[in-house]
């Protein structure tokens, strides 16, 4: 999908806003406005997941547990300091390169592959995140609703529809694309999309008291802001999507500081860039979107390979369109700056070798990921990519054995459990699949909605001739993947098999009943998208 659709879709989408009506910088209560009742909780959260949904179905979503791992983390850091630490949300990843990040119905919050990677420090990518938080937490989606037409959100989640149909279809020009987007926008005219100057001044405010309550360095806002804002002076017309919406001038960057320099004067201290981890606790009640294990970072390697760094050159690693370019990038980046900055030099290194893997030279990344094994012993996400490489290049004993000692370690952890599955069906062998399952199993009863897990378990039950339990899964990937019909029908024809068994059969049925309320959410929403001409 051309990223300026995307752009466009979310701009319509998932801001919003009705200009006139918060023209004035008005401040509404938190609670107990009528936007409760015109869209409720429920109804929030059921348009962010089908859009959501429909984004994956299009791979628009990073589902890299590494990735998602780190975003969970990151977010619910923040939100364990927010106005709501009891909220649900979602924190996911977008494989656009341009810089943009946002708020969807439903707590739902994306940012885009390019803003992390253009990201200097993590409290800079913390700050945005806080400040979406903020949007959610001040309810400004339900708010701007409130004072619009209702016909908005599925108007934008039929935009959504179509340009993924569009994609499928396989229009290359966009001109169907295009033509939802022209379409769908044309019907929200009267209502400005942006988010009001008040919105926008607000959620800096809660964001930056929010991020200086998770331990952040509170000027990570107006960094990140006046980087942009120099993009922009610099680019000319080529405004960065971060800045289409949520605009940023000198005044909102100096603002920003006064807050930090207030906060920090208030007496809490500027802090320094701590590195997140999902072995930290957190405050905040278990819920459905919070992760339920630890991320695959080893405090042991943290100075040497912070794991801000990881993640931000694992996003752009995998979400660059040029996996052969950036690996020559890479290179002349590590000879122009070697030594500077050892931290900076190791996570280019790993940033090289998944480069390498993803252009198809995986004994070129095992020399990288080796080397670099050696000078930072312990670090978790280098041995899997590591693993990973020594698959790929056929050294499949040494890829599972690598991968397993992990394992006895750290058991239970979805991303090295997720590893050990994809080393171990690399050579499609029926026992190497039984043993896939018993690891992936578990994991997946702790973790819900999770498609890279759900698909290696489908795989593996497949390979070790469970076609039932593989019919299952395929069935949740399907439903997954914003297609609840499909995913009852893939159900309902596992019912006519003679080898389901009784409690197979009472599974099946009882999931069929479950979905059945999604499906006809669907459906109805589907009936009242159709944008007319």
């Amino acid at each position: 999908m051309k990223p300026h659709l995307l752009s466009a879709l979310f701009s319509a989408s998932l801001t919003l806003a009705a200009g006139s009506a918060f023209a004035a910088d008005v401040r509404l209560p938190d609670f107990g406005s009528s936007a409760d009742v015109l869209l409720t909780p429920d109804l929030e959260r059921r348009y962010g997941e089908q859009m959501l949904r429909e984004m994956r179905a299009a791979n628009l979503i990073f589902d890299d547990p590494q990735i998602r791992d780190y975003i969970d983390a990151l977010g619910y850091r923040l939100v364990a300091q927010s106005e709501r630490p009891d909220r649900d949300f979602t924190f996911f990843v977008l494989r656009d390169v341009s810089l943009n990040a946002f708020a969807m119905p439903g707590g739902y919050i994306g940012v885009h592959a390019g803003l992390i990677a253009t990201a200097e420090t993590e409290s800079e990518l913390a700050a945005v995140l806080a400040h979406e938080v903020a949007h959610i937490t001040q309810r400004h989606l339900a708010r701007a609703f409130e004072s619009a037409s209702k016909s908005q959100l599925p108007i934008a989640l039929a935009m959504l529809g179509a340009i993924v149909a569009a994609q499928a279809a396989g229009n290359s020009s966009g001109d169907l694309a295009q033509a939802a987007v022209v379409g769908g926008t044309a019907l929200l005219q009267q209502q400005m999309i942006n988010f009001t100057r008040g919105n926008e001044y607000e959620s800096d405010r809660i964001g930056i008291q929010t991020l200086g309550r998770a331990g952040f360095d509170v000027d990570g806002m107006a960094d990140f802001f006046a980087r942009m804002h120099r993009a922009n002076r610099a680019n000319g017309s080529q405004i960065p999507e971060f800045l289409r919406t949520h605009p940023v001038d000198t005044t909102r960057i100096a603002e920003a500081k006064e807050r930090a320099a207030l906060i920090r004067g208030e007496g809490r201290p500027r802090a320094d860039d701590s590195e997140t981890t999902l072995s930290m606790p957190l405050t905040v009640p278990r819920i459905a979107a919070q992760p339920a294990v630890a991320s695959p970072v080893d405090r042991s390697a943290s100075t040497a390979l912070p794991a801000f760094l990881v993640f931000r050159e694992r996003t752009r690693a995998l979400a660059s369109p040029t996996p052969s370019l950036l690996a020559q990038d890479y290179r002349r980046n590590l000879e122009a700056g070697s030594g500077k900055d050892p931290a900076l030099a190791n996570a280019r290194r790993y940033g090289l070798g998944l480069a390498l893997v993803r252009a198809g030279r995986a004994e070129e990344a095992v020399k990288v990921f080796s080397a670099l094994d050696r000078d930072v012993p312990h670090s978790i996400p280098v041995q899997l990519a590591l693993a990973e490489a020594e698959s790929l290049s056929g050294r499949h004993a040494e890829a599972v054995a690598r991968v397993e000692a992990l394992d006895a370690k750290r058991p239970g952890e979805r991303a090295i459990t997720q590893s050990l599955a994809t080393v171990l069906l690399a050579q499609s062998r029926e026992k190497d699949a039984r043993r896939a399952t018993e690891r992936l199993k578990p994991v997946l009863e702790k973790i819900e909605a999770d498609p890279a897990l759900i698909e290696t378990y489908a795989r593996a039950s497949q390979l070790a001739g469970d076609e039932v339990r593989a019919g299952e899964m395929y069935a949740e990937l399907t439903l997954l993947n914003g297609r609840p019909d499909d995913a009852m029908g893939q159900l309902r024809t596992l019912l006519d098999r003679s080898d389901v068994d009784h409690y197979q059969r009472a599974r099946i049925e009882a999931r069929i009943v479950q979905i059945t309320p999604w499906a006809l959410f669907v459906q109805e929403e589907r009936r009242n998208q159709r944008v007319g001409p």
